[in-house]
């Protein structure tokens, strides 16, 4: 916790940036480095919120901005001060899938894998990187342990899977992955399929493929030489993910089968 005040010739009305851990909605800017937050404020009315982040530390603050009387100031001046508590940051910092701090904990929760201090570093992300499978292996092959993220387009339901297993190690080949599963990030669903039964298609001209014990694809990225559609499937009896109430998949909120556009897929390597 830290104070600076700012004395201007100007007025004794002052503006005032408290940082405080309030929930930042999806319709609150974020302005980018908080070193414009002094500029941003001075053209906002008193009560808008907005986020910034220190690009060194890459700590994220939540801010809104008040008007207040503030007595040291003399009629000719007027002083500005904020108050700053960063937000708690999620472990995936840098995703694009709005992963909250709860959600964060919990993902990493789920990886069973001895050993790990689950920390996170973005390896590959296909708004960034391009939507080509050879895009994805170029940048993903080599690495074990890592949680791959899907955004449905239509739906915007987020879901996710998990190999253990380096993606270039062997190429159009059916590999056992006992730390393997696949998950609903929104609904919060949990598939682990039967130990010896999570298996992971390797091949070059898609991205994560997860199957099950009978070599069914469960959940795959890729379409033609691009992973720009997934397919998501739910209701085996091995691997089970749920369908809802409307027959759609618990995974994309949309019609079991088929393959539906996604606007965003990301590779984490968790160390």
């Amino acid at each position: 916790m830290f104070v600076i005040i700012i004395q201007m010739n100007i007025a004794l009305i002052v503006t005032v940036l408290i940082f405080a851990s309030f929930g930042a909605a999806s319709t609150v800017p974020h302005i980018g480095n908080c070193s414009e937050a002094f500029s941003f404020a001075e053209e906002q009315i008193p009560g808008t919120k907005f986020t910034c982040a220190n690009q060194t530390t890459l700590k994220v603050w939540d801010c809104k901005v008040i008007e207040i009387m503030f007595p040291i100031c003399s009629k000719e001046e007027q002083c500005k001060s904020f108050n700053c508590q960063h937000r708690t940051r999620s472990d995936f910092l840098e995703s694009n899938m709005r992963i909250t701090v709860d959600e964060s904990k919990w993902l990493l929760e789920q990886i069973k894998v001895p050993n790990l201090n689950r920390k996170t570093v973005l390896l590959f992300q296909a708004s960034r990187d391009g939507w080509k499978a050879s895009d994805y292996h170029k940048k993903v092959d080599g690495y074990t342990n890592i949680y791959i993220f899907y955004k449905f387009k239509e739906s915007q339901r987020r879901a996710a899977g998990f190999t253990s297993l380096d993606q270039g190690i062997s190429y159009y080949d059916f590999l056992n992955d006992r730390q393997a599963f696949i998950l609903s990030i929104d609904k919060r669903i949990v598939s682990t399929g039967s130990k010896d039964g999570r298996k992971l298609f390797v091949w070059p001209i898609c991205g994560p493929f997860f199957i099950d014990e009978d070599n069914s694809a469960v959940m795959i990225a890729g379409y033609q030489d691009t992973i720009d559609k997934q397919l998501a499937l739910c209701g085996f009896r091995n691997y089970y993910m749920p369908l809802e109430d409307n027959y759609s998949c618990s995974l994309s909120g949309l019609y079991n089968g088929g393959y539906h556009e996604i606007d965003e897929l990301e590779v984490w390597h968790i160390l």
